[in-house]
């Protein structure tokens, strides 16, 4: 903002307080000699500080961008209200009678049109940003305000069906009401992250429209008399609207609005209380048409109202339902990473270091008492044993698709499970859109545990993973031609049964689906499931820098195979392990992929 337009801004706000403060002194009751209309005061001062309030209005449109349009159909309404003022004081007083309708009603009743647009441009900018919810919130709340207001409030009512109505004497109650009903919609949207700003501005809204009401109320009992307190309000209500205009240009003038609490119901409960109350005051004396039509229409949105607040608490329970569960397989995942560390750093080191003492133990007792290398010889298998145990239990907690793509997981998972078996086994990759990281994890764990089941219950010989992963999720489907569901189902155990709940569960919870039916033709099992990619999610979602992964598998896990090997009288190489069970179509195995921890 140029330092010019700053120091002109504030100089002319000092000078409308000024002028305002001492043009409202003498509307106080017993200030001026005799009660009426004085020139020198409600003529010129009360013009000079219109002036001053539509220089303030033009120079914050001129100062700053933001919000510049809704700034600017204010200042047009205020430059139509001070030009109608003008041709009124100027011309149309000193006439006997007074023309109504005249062209000073044609200003006055733009001045307030062009404020509604005003605000209706700001809001609009403001609530693009908020749920739809909140705009029938406030759509709700004006239209019951508006309602009660013309209903109770003296000199607001709108003269629908009188015998000689004039369109002058209807259009200022419904500008007066429409002003009204969008102070109380713009606080009901934006309710604790409205600014000074917004505040200013509505009571401003509200000051003009309780000061026309007793402006009505009073030309209808004819007991109005310029130079009054009443105008007061329409000093006040201009003078709120420069500090409104002022305040926008603070940045940070808006807080966000919070969504969360009893408030998100309160009003639309109460709204709808009013509504009932004032339809059933209706129904035992006479309302306006007007009225009750503004009632009504607030009921029926309140209606769809409802019925948005039931969508938008479900979707938020199941967010926060998948949020959680998410969390809870997030850490369960740590919870198998921390225990595949402290499996390879502890346990699978000390059985490598006591198979190589046991093994320079038995070189020696077969020189000096071969009879008790036997016994070492028994010892040094149940240890080799119980490491084989151990670096399948490793591999069963590692993730390897942390750093690979789901299918190359799977391959690997599909070496190892069937590594001792004749199962013929295939990965096929449909799809080989990017997936994140929580995504192939969670299908790598149902997909794993599908293979599992298929080694250990089904009986199969050939068993197919297809892998279809496109920019919006990925599926997957495991079949084997083994006994199929029905005959599995009396055989299920416990462990089973359980690992078809957590493939469910970890389905569901990341959003997708989950089913297990026979397999083509009714032979085996086909295991299908569906994993969306979440909103915003990228193929890096999630997903650790290199640097910050530790890794439980290294170069030790060497230490252990070659020990086993040196048992056997075997030489231990760096290549992979041959397994018994291989792929379909002569795929060789893969190398396994060591444990990535996060």
């Amino acid at each position: 903002m140029p330092h010019s337009t700053i120091a002109l801004l504030r100089v002319t706000t000092w000078l409308m307080l000024a002028l305002g403060a001492v043009y409202g002194v003498t509307l106080v009751p017993g200030v001026r000699s005799a009660p009426g209309y004085r020139a020198a005061l409600d003529w010129w001062l009360n013009m000079t500080v219109d002036a001053l309030v539509v220089l303030v209005l033009a120079l914050r449109v001129a100062a700053d961008r933001q919000d510049r349009a809704s700034w600017l159909f204010m200042t047009v309404g205020l430059v139509a209200a001070f030009a109608a003022s003008i041709t009124y004081f100027a011309y149309y007083q000193h006439l006997d009678p007074i023309p109504s309708p005249s062209w000073a009603d044609a200003g006055w009743v733009l001045f307030y049109t062009l404020l509604a647009v005003g605000l209706v441009l700001r809001l609009r900018a403001r609530a693009r940003r908020l749920p739809f919810s909140l705009s029938l919130d406030g759509l709700i709340a004006g239209l019951t305000v508006a309602a009660l207001a013309e209903t109770y409030v003296p000199g607001a009512a709108v003269p629908f069906g009188a015998d000689s109505l004039e369109p002058l004497t209807a259009a200022y109650p419904i500008t007066d009401l429409l002003l009204l009903a969008l102070a109380v919609a713009a606080l009901a949207i934006l309710r604790t992250g409205a600014g000074w700003s917004w505040w200013l501005l509505c009571a401003s809204f509200v000051t003009f429209f309780v000061t026309d009401a007793i402006y009505a109320d009073l030309v209808a009992r004819d007991a109005y008399v310029g130079g009054e307190p009443v105008d007061l309000g329409w000093l006040l209500a201009r003078l709120l609207l420069a500090g409104a205009a002022l305040a926008s240009l603070r940045r940070t003038e808006s807080r966000p609005v919070d969504l969360e609490g009893v408030s998100v119901l309160a009003l639309p409960g109460v709204c709808g209380l009013a509504v009932l109350g004032l339809l059933f005051h209706g129904s035992h004396s006479d309302i306006s048409a007007f009225a009750s039509i503004m009632a009504l229409t607030a009921g029926v949105l309140m209606v769809g109202r409802t019925a948005l607040t039931f969508r938008e608490l479900r979707v938020l329970t199941e967010a926060r339902q998948r949020a959680l569960a998410e969390r809870l397989v997030e850490a369960q995942d740590d919870e198998r990473a921390r225990i595949a560390a402290d499996v390879h750093d502890d346990s699978i080191q000390a059985l490598a270091a006591v198979d190589l003492r046991l093994g320079a133990l038995r070189n020696r007792l077969r020189d000096r008492a071969p009879e008790e290398a036997a016994g070492v010889e028994t010892v040094m298998e149940a240890v080799h044993g119980a490491s084989v145990r151990l670096r399948h239990l490793l591999f069963e907690l590692e993730t390897p698709v942390l750093d690979a793509s789901l299918a190359d997981g799977l391959q690997d998972a599909a070496a190892q499970l069937f590594e001792d078996s004749d199962v013929v086994w295939s990965v096929e990759e449909h799809g080989q859109a990017p997936l994140p990281q929580q995504v192939r994890v969670s299908a790598y764990r149902i997909a794993r545990e599908a293979l599992a089941n298929a080694r250990k219950h089904a009986r199969a010989r050939h068993v197919t993973v297809t892998v279809d992963a496109t920019g919006r999720g990925v599926e997957v489907h495991v079949v084997d031609d083994g006994i199929g569901v029905d005959a599995t189902a009396s055989a299920h155990s416990g462990r089973r049964h359980s690992g078809v709940v957590a493939m469910r569960d970890r389905a569901l919870a990341s959003g997708g689906w989950w089913r297990s039916r026979p397999g083509p033709g009714g032979v085996g099992t086909a295991v299908s499931f569906s994993l969306p990619v979440p909103a915003g999610g990228g193929p890096s979602a999630g997903e650790q820098p290199p640097e910050h992964v530790g890794r439980a598998g290294h170069a030790h896990d060497e230490v252990a195979l070659h020990a086993a090997a040196q048992q056997h009288g075997e030489v231990a190489g760096d290549g992979a392990l041959e397994q018994v069970g291989g792929p379909a179509g002569g795929q060789h195995p893969r190398p396994r992929r060591r444990v990535r921890l996060r």
